[in-house]
């Protein structure tokens, strides 16, 4: 049954103008990223005069290209996932979900599970992409492909947040504000508590366990946290749906 809903919101994203008007804007933005990263490694390479100020073309590109990629999330996610369920109450199908013989825990987790695997489509272009130079350098496929887990446990962490907000209202618009600003708290806490004193907020920082991933750390708390973020936010939208339909 997961699966099946999955699928059915996947292809309700590919079926409507915005999914793919998304992936349109967030190529061009990626790609025109990756052009001008490839041209500028070059020039810095060419004026460089040591060998130590020297850097490997998979590092500089991934510090760009996932970076931009980061930062773009923040305004894709809250688009793909404030119709999820606010969506279904806008539209007055709610009640068709509540009572079919569905439950809570499959209706989230396919929900979340067809968004994700839509976002995970723009993550496989980016490694993609940048593997593409392979036939002319040297790519640091470990490094690359642990940019693109920490950037995958982001959207995935991000989405699950986003689907628990989407379960709050029935005003899609309302839902993405709300999702945009709670992960833009979430992303910078680290920013907002910079005092050593706040070492709890610094850990709950989003951006502070990606930017492991960033250096090429795989860091197995960085993992959990990004894990257990999601299950917090999947759980709460579980208990939400629940509520609903006991009380209505």
């Amino acid at each position: 049954m997961i699966t099946i809903i999955a699928r059915k919101e996947l292809r309700s994203l590919f079926a409507t103008p915005m999914g793919w008007l998304v992936l349109a804007i967030f190529q061009a933005i990626v790609g025109t990223y990756y052009s001008l990263s490839f041209n500028q490694y070059f020039e810095m390479m060419q004026s460089a005069q040591w060998q130590v100020q020297r850097i490997g073309l998979t590092q500089f590109m991934a510090e760009g290209v996932f970076g931009v990629a980061a930062v773009l999330m923040l305004f894709v996610v809250p688009l793909v996932s404030m119709k999820l369920i606010s969506e279904e109450r806008k539209n007055q199908t709610m009640v068709l979900l509540m009572s079919a013989p569905l439950s809570m825990s499959e209706l989230v987790l396919g929900k979340l599970l067809g968004i994700v695997s839509y976002l995970s489509v723009l993550i496989v272009s980016m490694v993609v992409m940048i593997a593409l130079l392979l036939p002319w350098a040297e790519i640091d496929l470990p490094y690359l492909l642990t940019n693109a887990l920490g950037l995958w446990l982001l959207v995935v962490a991000s989405s699950a947040l986003g689907l628990y907000v989407s379960c709050l209202t029935a005003n899609p618009i309302l839902a993405a504000f709300c999702s945009m600003t709670a992960l833009t708290i979430c992303l910078l806490l680290d920013k907002f508590f910079s005092d050593n004193h706040q070492a709890l907020f610094h850990d709950l920082s989003l951006m502070q366990h990606y930017r492991q991933f960033a250096l090429g750390m795989l860091n197995s708390y960085d993992v959990l946290f990004f894990v257990l973020f999601a299950v917090f936010f999947i759980l709460l939208s579980i208990r939400r749906l629940h509520a609903d339909r006991l009380y209505g």
